[in-house]
């Protein structure tokens, strides 16, 4: 599978991970610029939306890679889209040891849309807890997904 993400998967992504013109620190270290971009040295400049658009598409490659090679199975271009959006959120490890690989691997994309629920939480008070901002993110991506 040779896929990139279309303009509806990166609208998608920009709109759940917002845009930060000025960059902002990590908790675990790093900086946060764009749409999820991340500095591991310096905060460096702030960006505009087409500089911070263009370095999504470069964050991007390496997860479109990694989905088009992990998935057995054909993908409509929404459900490619929804699985590099979950993948670029959850990080590349997570993706690939991921009940949603799996299930879609398995022929299942009902189960794996399902299986996007796991992912809603987060520790950032110390525990996981629910978070809304990946509770609408998950349902964009399982609406796509389906």
């Amino acid at each position: 599978m040779n896929l990139t993400t279309s303009a509806a998967g990166r609208m998608l992504i920009m709109e759940h991970e917002g845009f930060r013109a000025t960059p902002a620190p990590l908790p675990q270290g790093g900086w946060v610029v764009g749409y999820g971009h991340v500095r591991k040295d310096a905060p460096g400049a702030r960006v505009t939306r087409a500089e911070a658009t263009r370095l999504l598409g470069d964050d991007l490659r390496p997860f479109e890679r990694m989905v088009g090679a992990s998935v057995q199975t054909p993908l409509t271009q929404a459900q490619f889209d929804a699985l590099v959006s979950f993948a670029f959120s959850v990080g590349m490890e997570a993706f690939a040891a991921s009940q949603v690989l799996r299930r879609v691997n398995g022929g299942d994309i009902l189960a794996a849309a399902c299986a996007l629920d796991a992912w809603r939480k987060s520790d950032a008070s110390g525990e996981l807890e629910i978070v809304d901002a990946l509770v609408r993110r998950r349902a964009a991506e399982k609406a796509m997904l389906l």
